[in-house]
């Protein structure tokens, strides 16, 4: 095992560790740019650590579907002991231009989140425009992205603009598995945040 891959499944351990011990947080666009083949599907596993609003933790599971070379769907079911609590819903992801020689990605996820909050319920209808691209480095593969997630919050008898800033990074390790690193920067009523985990492709 090279250095590389013995220090991000190190950290990766740490995180899991962590989320086991603690309370809650914001999920990220985590596996979003990254496609399944069509008619194949993947699975996730994402700890996250929320930066603001006094630190929390949780845990996303996630099982994608590959519709098409191009769009994926996804569904997603986590949980955490802080001020977000349970949460499920799911997205679909479309990639208008493709990831090719040359050019990045870049595409659009739809999603919907059921959240139950310390004093109330609240769904979160997301869009996210994305921007990622697959380079290779001394034989191992990452893939960065950028997003733009921004939608509206609908709880307590009022709704609420959401908008936040993602950057991060899928790592390729082998063919079936992916390593993923996030930062989420909160812009308006959203948490910033940090996630990391891994896809699974049987």
């Amino acid at each position: 095992m090279t250095k590389y891959n013995f220090t991000s499944i190190f950290i990766l351990t740490s995180l899991f560790c962590i989320v086991l011990s603690n309370t809650s947080s914001l999920g990220g666009v985590f596996s979003t740019p990254h496609f399944v083949p069509a008619q194949s599907m993947a699975f996730g596993v994402e700890p996250e650590l929320t930066l603001t609003s006094g630190a929390g933790f949780a845990i996303n599971l996630k099982y994608t579907q590959g519709l098409s070379d191009l769009m994926d769907a996804s569904v997603i079911l986590g949980a955490g002991s802080g001020p977000r609590r349970f949460r499920i819903g799911g997205n679909a992801s479309f990639d208008f231009f493709p990831d090719v020689e040359g050019q990045p990605g870049i595409g659009l996820a739809l999603s919907a989140l059921f959240i139950r909050l310390k004093d109330y319920n609240q769904v979160e209808v997301i869009t996210t425009p994305y921007i990622h691209k697959a380079f290779l480095n001394k034989g191992k593969e990452f893939e960065p992205f950028f997003a733009l997630p921004f939608g509206v919050g609908i709880g307590n008898n009022s709704s609420i603009a959401l908008t936040s800033v993602v950057i991060g990074s899928f790592f390729k390790f082998s063919e079936k598995i992916r390593f993923v690193m996030e930062f989420g920067v909160a812009v308006n009523n959203t948490e910033s945040y940090l996630s990391g985990g891994f896809v699974y492709y049987p």
